[in-house]
């Protein structure tokens, strides 16, 4: 009975995996490290979960040909246990450094680990180190068995400290999700290991890829690629949505344009441009609390929305930005300097108005405040 519930459990998990795998297959596809490091990740742990199930339908089955498949199942699934981990210590490295050199340096030390586990589990089919399969084809751990689980746990563990030396490159969004996706598999490989016929490990893995998933979908609909900001889908349904059910103080909207972007792209280039944009991102996250909502509008232009209490809240942010702006322009060491022009009104809970007459009327502000058009250079 046990047997069964333990596979309906994987098979459970192996179908949350192949939904997983649908949803994002068309990305999948393209040969971004991140995303075949993420395929991989699924790959292995839908085989995990085939093999964790072999095993518990083939303990106790008689018979000299169930013997044999039992010992290859078993090596297999010993074999394979710490490569989920190590796949997952790659992504989380190529996530956050997004350095595909830096991938291709770490192959080798991480494999050592993995090497050495795989010829202590082909040595235990004769030594019985790590497992062994009676005559009467029941799974038993060996007396090495603690060296697999452990190598697994160095790789979660390693990814852990890595994931905290590095945070200040992970963003707030982010942090928390690749924070949490060893705790799962590590919690349910600890409580695995300390209490024989318990198996948690590969649903608790399962769980904390969906975590990740949800992410990725999240990344995808509502946030836009190149600043991390919020993009233009989740701006239409937030200031929608506030704009209707607010019923006290004021919705401030600041409307801001990148001035000279253009001639930063001519004269630059396109990858200095996007640094630009991607630096006037940080100087906004910078100066704005997390209550407010940063967008990015479209091309060169961004939108903040913030629930303030007085009009004269909406004024003092935009000396804060224009502050924030001074600062880094005496600072800057790029061949650029940052200027914006920037149109905020703000509307009374009071004065109800469309989300598309809300936004007509910043950007009319917004546009009255471009300098000539002589005088929007940003070269330095």
């Amino acid at each position: 009975m046990t047997s069964w519930m333990y596979v309906q459990i994987n098979l459970f998990a192996l179908v949350i995996l192949l939904l997983i795998y649908l949803s994002l297959r068309n990305r999948l596809s393209v040969r971004i490290p991140d995303q075949r490091l993420f395929s991989l990740l699924l790959l292995l742990n839908a085989i995990m979960l085939v093999l964790d199930s072999g095993m518990w339908l083939l303990d106790g089955r008689a018979g000299p040909a169930v013997n044999h498949i039992y010992w290859i199942v078993t090596l297999l699934y010993y074999i394979l246990n710490p490569a989920v981990c190590m796949v997952w210590s790659l992504y989380a490295d190529y996530s956050i450094r997004r350095s595909s050199r830096r991938i291709r340096r770490l192959l080798l030390p991480m494999h050592i680990p993995l090497i050495f586990n795989a010829a202590l589990s082909v040595a235990s089919l004769p030594g019985h180190f790590l497992f062994y399969i009676d005559t009467a084809n029941l799974y038993h751990r060996g007396s090495w068995f603690w060296v697999m689980a452990a190598i697994s746990f160095l790789y979660l563990i390693h990814t852990q400290i890595f994931i905290l030396v590095n945070h200040k490159r992970i963003s707030k969004d982010y942090f928390f999700p690749i924070l949490i996706f060893s705790i799962p598999p590590i919690l349910g490989g600890i409580i695995q290991s300390l209490i024989y016929g318990l198996s948690l490990i590969w649903t608790s893995m399962t769980i904390s890829i969906l975590i990740i998933f949800i992410n990725i979908q999240y990344h995808y609909l509502y946030i836009d690629h190149l600043t991390g900001l919020f993009n233009r889908r989740q701006l239409d349904y937030y200031l929608r949505n506030i704009l209707i059910n607010f019923s006290h103080g004021y919705i401030g909207g600041i409307m801001i344009d990148l001035d000279g972007f253009k001639a930063i792209n001519d004269e630059f280039g396109h990858q200095t441009g996007d640094q630009a944009l991607e630096q006037t991102a940080a100087l906004l996250k910078k100066t704005f609390r997390n209550s407010d909502f940063i967008s990015r509008y479209g091309g060169d232009e961004f939108l903040i929305i913030m629930e303030i209490h007085d009009p004269a809240e909406l004024v003092q942010a935009i000396e804060r930005l224009n502050g924030t702006i001074e600062a880094f322009n005496s600072q800057n060491s790029a061949p650029y300097a940052i200027r914006l022009s920037i149109g905020y009104d703000c509307v009374s809970c009071k004065n109800k108005i469309s989300a598309d007459q809300f936004l007509e009327r910043i950007d009319q502000l917004m546009y009255k405040n471009k300098p000539p058009r002589a005088d929007r250079t940003l070269a330095v």
